[in-house]
């Protein structure tokens, strides 16, 4: 006899009930129980209500299951009889036939080693208006990844948006309160802005209010909990029909002080205690008020929310360039770092000794969204093995989870993230540590956790003390004692990006950008910049990479042998020329080497971080002996939404490395291995080898079988194109731009001032006047309006600049001759903005020295030039040009002069003379013909006609390649379609 639905819904729940802790009560998780809803006889197939989240019911069916999708959307808005509350999600799971003939004592052991359950998740407060995950098509998966998923169901993100708009919309309006008192009660105001170690202003106003808000939702997260808890009042218990009493709400603050909670309340108490109680009425009934609307929703304890209040409301840490990592992006992150097969340490999950020995840090903890969302998945981990995790509570906060911040508020609420995780265990010690910053009472600098750079750990004018955040008191104690080098299992973080240097926006005219926080002087900048200087001496760390690089040799000195390293980083980290060393830091150093990008379709943001406006990658690598030949690039159509994406993502991408599934940059044009999310393809992701040197060039490419032809013609020699086969590949000569020719001048040396004042370039730059003949002309900056053909004139031209001695007059004399020695008819578009411009290289009449837009290239003759211009132009030179670009900004590709060198190219000088004389003709042919901008390739009949004339007449490609519907027509549709190309256009 088969056995029923019921028998295996049972041993599915009973499985279930044994990968979470808190599932193992009675009655958390039921099944196949009548009268659990209210007004209803229905029976759902299983019922997850666990406290202080949303309940979540699985409807299983076994395969074809063609009524689960049904049954499972119709329990949304249904109401749980016994406490009221409004099923949000709701899962339909698909499960193998195979249960049907598996006897009932075999079940639980069948489903627990099942790897094809087939899920769907829904969610929304009605049938009607429900939101499917995936849209279409199902998440195959075991009973642990449906685990993961139900308790990630149990915060729905509907509700999480509606919530964190009323947190936001609570703080400000506190912060408008406090702002009031600024006017009638200044010594208050001076007396919070001390305590937050900051100069009064919107953002410490409202990081105030975010705090005290924190303290009134943590505060009905354990009114009436176990212990001396049962005695602490809720605020409608203290609430006397007008208002809650500062005194009394005061009392209850202490009272869980007695208990724990020290980061939450101490800091929260000591604001409200200076606040008058006239002015406290108001704002006391505004945050109660957005405190009961959160508890509406028992979502008390989700740090998403507070997380990502604290973040939009911090105003300063945007000008350190430290931002909000998002909840979605950090559960990916974790996910690539922690994984299922063994600790980050090589322990087993199931030993409790093996998670409770991991040591993990973030040095800029920010908001705590990563260590927080690390600490979720290693006590997921370890309940999925049958662990304890609340067990380990008490240790974990004292040793296990380290983060640091300059930021008083941001530690504070990063131990406040970590202790609600169990807010009902008590502990004494704490490892979240606000570390110095800025000028020492006692002389000298610090640096933040970047004085953890320093060797000696014992240099005076270095010796700073970090307020540790315990769950009874702030504790001082040294950050060297606390924080030893090679001391950690993992590494997580979303560093500051700040540069050292700034010649832009809000940064200009300040000396020192990377050390700008919190109102410091110029001269302190200078100080803390070199002392920075000092301790990144020797090291992979570039001024022009910034204060993430730093960060990188920060987390390479602390991490152990065989260590995780999980870093949000610049998206210029893959190709950048200032991370050059950073990239071999990591090749030399790092195995099991992952990278991730954002390659940003329908104008998609580019950052794992929300607000920030530039592309951003993910860097995940163990600490190995041996170092790195190869990596694993994963490329996703958007950043993830939710978190259940990010961990999909992860998941799926770890399955694939391990299971060494991952196609290969070599393969050829065949694209590569997709992610999925259902039916929904969520990314690409390719095995890769590093190259000698150079930027590592598969960031936001969509279609990475261009990467794949890209690499072919590098370092192979061959144009072997989509569609075209292996045996129909032709052989052509390639080399890099510095192999052939002379790149002429940065143009900081051609009208550039030193550092001093003095004269750098030696030209004054000025334009080209109406019937003039320019002694010196240069193609300086960029015309939309012209900049259509192959050829066109320089716009400006150089007046020789005039020295204040005879000594410096001769240098500047020498200086151009030896910019003018460069002058070129062949011009490098060095900031290609591919959705406007048509023209990666372009020629002058005559010879022209390069510019800001343009940089010279100098061939041994015209010819050359010619031809090369009119490679760089065709869509195979085009592909190239973007393959080596650095794709940070929409829609644009940069390369540098130090790029330019290792720039791949058709070798000219390697042409036939037929072959040269054809290139050069064919661009006298067209050189006034306007091309289409880049990402109109497919439309433009110009460039169309290039391409099957320099295809046919110089590369010698069959007729099948360059004519209608041929592979190079392919190509052209390829790149037109491509986000980093297109950018916002359509």
């Amino acid at each position: 006899m088969p056995t029923t639905e019921h028998t295996i819904n049972d041993a599915l729940a009973a499985v279930l009930r044994g990968t979470r802790l808190a599932w193992r009560e009675v009655n958390v998780v039921s099944s196949e129980n009548t009268g659990m809803l209210k007004g209803s006889s229905k029976r759902p197939d299983i019922l997850v209500t666990e406290a202080n989240v949303s309940p979540v019911v699985i409807e299983a069916e076994v395969f074809p299951a063609t009524t689960v999708e049904r049954d499972a959307i119709n329990r949304l808005s249904e109401k749980i009889r016994a406490t009221g509350q409004t099923i949000l999600s709701s899962i339909a799971v698909r499960l193998p036939q195979k249960l049907r003939t598996t006897p009932p004592a075999k079940l639980q052991t069948e489903i627990a080693e099942a790897s094809d359950l087939d899920i769907a998740l829904y969610t929304g407060s009605t049938a009607a208006t429900a939101t499917r995950w995936p849209s279409s098509g199902w998440i195959r998966g075991s009973v642990t990844d449906l685990s993961i998923l139900t308790q990630s169901a149990s915060v729905p993100p509907d509700v999480i948006e509606a919530a964190a708009e009323n947190l936001v919309t609570g703080v400000i309006e506190s912060a408008g309160l406090l702002k009031g008192m600024v006017r009638t009660n200044p010594g208050a105001i001076h007396k919070i802005s001390a305590e937050l170690k900051q100069e009064d202003g919107e953002q410490t106003r409202r990081m105030a209010a975010t705090i005290l808000a924190n303290a009134f939702v943590f505060q009905e997260g354990v009114a009436g909990g176990p212990a001396e808890l049962a005695e602490v009042k809720s605020l409608d218990e203290l609430h006397d029909g007008e208002t809650i009493n500062k005194s009394a709400l005061l009392a209850e603050w202490r009272k869980i002080l007695k208990v724990n909670y020290w980061p939450i309340f101490d800091i929260a108490r000591r604001i409200l205690e200076v606040i008058p109680s006239a002015q406290s009425k108001p704002l006391i009934e505004c945050l109660s008020s957005t405190a009961g609307k959160l508890i509406e929703n028992r979502l008390m304890r989700s740090h998403d929310l507070t997380g990502a209040v604290f973040q939009r409301l911090i105003a300063d840490r945007k000008f350190l360039a430290a931002f909000y990592t998002t909840p979605a992006s950090a559960s990916l992150l974790a996910g690539l770092a922690i994984t299922p097969r063994r600790t980050p340490s090589g322990g087993s999950w199931e030993n409790a000794e093996d998670v409770k020995n991991l040591r993990i840090a973030d040095f800029a903890c920010g908001t705590g969204t990563l260590l927080s969302t690390a600490y979720l998945r290693i006590g997921q981990l370890h309940e999925l093995a049958g662990g304890n995790i609340e067990a380990l509570h008490h240790d974990m906060m004292a040793s296990s989870l380290i983060g640091c911040d300059v930021l008083p508020a941001a530690t504070h609420l990063t131990a406040s993230m970590l202790a609600g995780a169990h807010p009902a265990v008590k502990y004494q010690k704490s490892s979240i540590l606000t570390v110095a910053y800025g000028m020492q009472p006692g002389g000298g600098v610090a640096l933040g956790s970047l004085d953890l750079l320093d060797p000696q750990k014992q240099m005076e004018f270095l010796k700073i003390t970090a307020k540790a955040a315990w769950s009874m008191g702030e504790n001082e104690q040294k950050t060297w004692s606390a924080l030893p080098n090679s001391s950690f299992d993992v590494v997580i973080m979303n560093p500051p990006f700040t540069r050292d240097t700034g010649h832009e926006g809000e940064k200009i005219g300040v000396p020192h950008p990377m050390f700008a926080a919190f109102s410091t002087k110029g001269t302190e900048q200078k100080l803390m910049a070199n002392t920075t200087k000092a301790l990144t001496q020797g090291t992979s760390a570039h001024g022009n990479a910034g204060e993430a690089s730093i960060f990188l040799v920060l987390s390479d000195r602390m991490l152990k042998p065989n260590g995780m390293l999980a870093l949000v980083m610049p998206l210029s980290l893959m190709s950048g020329d200032a991370w050059e060393g950073s990239r071999a830091l990591l090749k030399e150093r790092y195995g099991d080497l992952v990278l991730v990008s954002i390659v940003g379709t329908e104008g998609g943001e580019l950052s794992f971080s929300a607000d920030t406006g530039m592309g951003e990658c993910l860097v995940v690598a163990r600490r190995a002996a041996t170092g790195s030949t190869r990596a694993a690039f994963l490329v996703l159509d958007k950043r993830p939404a939710f978190p259940m994406l990010g961990a999909s993502a992860a998941r799926q991408m770890r399955q694939l490395i391990e299971g060494s599934k991952l196609k290969k940059l070599e393969d050829g044009p065949v694209g590569g291995t997709p992610l999925r999310f259902g039916d929904d393809t969520i990314g690409q992701a390719l095995d890769a080898p590093l190259p000698p040197s150079g930027g590592w060039n598969l960031s936001r490419i969509a279609d990475l079988a261009l990467a794949q032809t890209a690499y072919q013609m590098t370092s192979k020699g061959r144009v072997w194109l989509p569609s075209m086969n292996a045996a129909e590949a032709v052989d052509i000569p390639i080399t890099v731009v510095s192999a052939i020719g002379e790149i002429g001048p940065y143009h900081m040396d051609i009208n550039g001032k030193t550092s001093t004042g003095g004269i750098r370039g030696p030209f004054s730059i000025v334009k080209i006047k109406p019937k003039s003949a320019p002694t010196y002309p240069v193609l300086w900056s960029h015309d939309a309006h012209r900049e259509k053909t192959l050829l066109f004139k320089p716009d400006s031209e150089g007046l020789s600049l005039k020295g204040t001695t005879s000594a410096e007059q001769t240098k500047v004399e020498k200086k151009v001759a030896r910019v003018w020695a460069t002058a070129s008819h062949c011009h490098f578009n060095r900031d290609f903005q591919f959705n406007s411009q048509p023209m990666a290289m372009q020629f002058t009449p005559q010879r022209a020295i390069g510019g800001r837009a343009w940089l010279s290239i100098q061939l041994s003759t015209d010819k050359q030039e010619k031809a090369l211009v009119v490679w760089g132009n065709s869509t195979i030179g085009l592909l190239l040009h973007w393959w080596h670009s650095n794709k940070q900004q929409v829609g644009r590709g940069s390369i540098t002069k130090a790029s330019l060198q290792g720039l791949p190219v058709l070798d000219v000088t390697a042409l036939p003379h037929k072959k040269l004389a054809a290139a050069a003709k064919l661009f006298d042919d067209m050189n006034k013909k306007p091309f289409l901008p880049l990402h109109k390739i497919d439309k433009d009949p110009v460039r169309q006609e290039l391409d099957e004339k320099f295809a046919r007449r110089v590369l010698g490609l069959p007729k099948s390649v360059f004519g209608s519907g041929g592979a190079l027509e392919l190509l052209r549709r390829k790149l037109a379609q491509e986000p980093s190309i297109r950018g916002h256009k359509t």
